[in-house]
């Protein structure tokens, strides 16, 4: 029996009750102008119609494929999807976000015409479902460029990514080569999960590479189901994200370093958070525990002060003692 022809781009696109979204994200892929591409939509025990929306492009998309799964949470999703492709390079895509029509095209082009690269991604641009035309940079602050365009091999990308999470899930195209010696997400960590695996990356000496072709943006859609909405999710995720990281990275003084900082700076955050949302106690166990790992003194006196604070003072009061100590937002 004859082998079939390997596809050269595999999407894989956890869903979860965005029924009201997959069409038009499955749309971009269908508008791209590279045609060889297979899409495996892995459901993760949707409750909404998912999976009569995605059934019927199936029907008429034969490149659609579809995978159902109880609830594990997207990066769960993510490694089902990642067992079922056939590609030679894989894009991971949100249910819910779209891609421009070029990306495929000219990422492929590069990628073939550079072996040395592991993984090439461009800038991303965030709109609201009742303004899709309204492309913006970012959903918070000053709409303004913020992505670091970083390239190079992992030794340079290590830092940075430990820092900040600068490349978002849906605009790198990767090497399933790189991905199978790196392994998969892990599944403790959603909706995390795609920074570690970065992370673990640059660990492992891929090249990244960063180029802003016209038509390949990746556009993430803001609502209000939306994970990065859910800002207390995501400091306790990043404190469980860093504290994996201590293992990874303990014989990198410096990364080690890096990391322990934030990590105080995530606890804290973690508590902060708490407090005001009125689990005090509990919140000022969390800043205690910042004033211990934070390796500055100054930092360190002023998460105890916060801690110190947390129980005995009215929100707004306790909110002035923070805002001098971390330049975070809270939610």
């Amino acid at each position: 029996m004859v082998a079939p022809a390997q596809t050269v781009v595999s999407v894989v696109m956890p869903a979860y009750n965005y029924g009201h979204f997959i069409g038009a994200t499955i749309a971009s892929l269908q508008a791209q102008t590279f045609p060889d591409w297979e899409c495996v939509v892995v459901d993760d025990g949707s409750t909404d119609n998912t999976a009569e929306v995605v059934a019927h492009i199936a029907q008429a998309d034969g490149r659609v494929k579809f995978v159902q799964q109880q609830n594990r949470r997207q990066a769960a999703a993510r490694n089902n999807g990642l067992t079922q492709i056939n590609g030679k390079y894989v894009q991971f895509l949100d249910a819910d976000d779209l891609l421009e029509p070029r990306k495929f095209e000219r990422q492929v082009e590069y990628l073939e015409s550079h072996d040395e690269v592991d993984v090439v991604y461009g800038d991303t641009r965030f709109f609201l479902t009742e303004r899709p035309d309204e492309l913006l940079y970012t959903m918070y602050g000053e709409n303004k460029p913020w992505q670091p365009q970083l390239c190079g091999p992992g030794s340079s990308m290590l830092l940075p990514l430990i820092r900040h999470n600068s490349v978002i899930i849906c605009a790198p195209l990767t090497r399933r080569a790189l991905i199978e010696r790196v392994g998969q997400f892990d599944e403790e960590l959603p909706p995390l999960e795609d920074w570690h695996f970065w992370i673990r990356c640059a660990l492992a000496g891929a090249n990244f590479q960063f180029e802003d072709f016209a038509g390949t943006l990746s556009l993430v859609r803001s609502h209000q189901l939306s994970s990065s909405k859910d800002r207390f999710r995501w400091t306790t995720a990043e404190v469980k994200l860093r504290r994996k990281l201590l293992a990874l990275i303990a014989r990198d003084r410096e990364a080690e370093r890096l990391n322990a900082q934030l990590l105080a700076e995530a606890v804290g955050t973690l508590g902060a958070q708490q407090v005001l949302s009125g689990r005090r106690v509990r919140g000022a166990c969390y800043l205690g525990k910042a004033a211990v790992f934070d390796r500055k003194f100054r930092q360190r006196m002023k998460w105890l002060a916060c801690a110190l604070a947390a129980p005995l003072v009215s929100r707004r009061q306790f909110e002035k003692v923070y805002s001098g100590s971390i330049s975070r937002g809270l939610f």
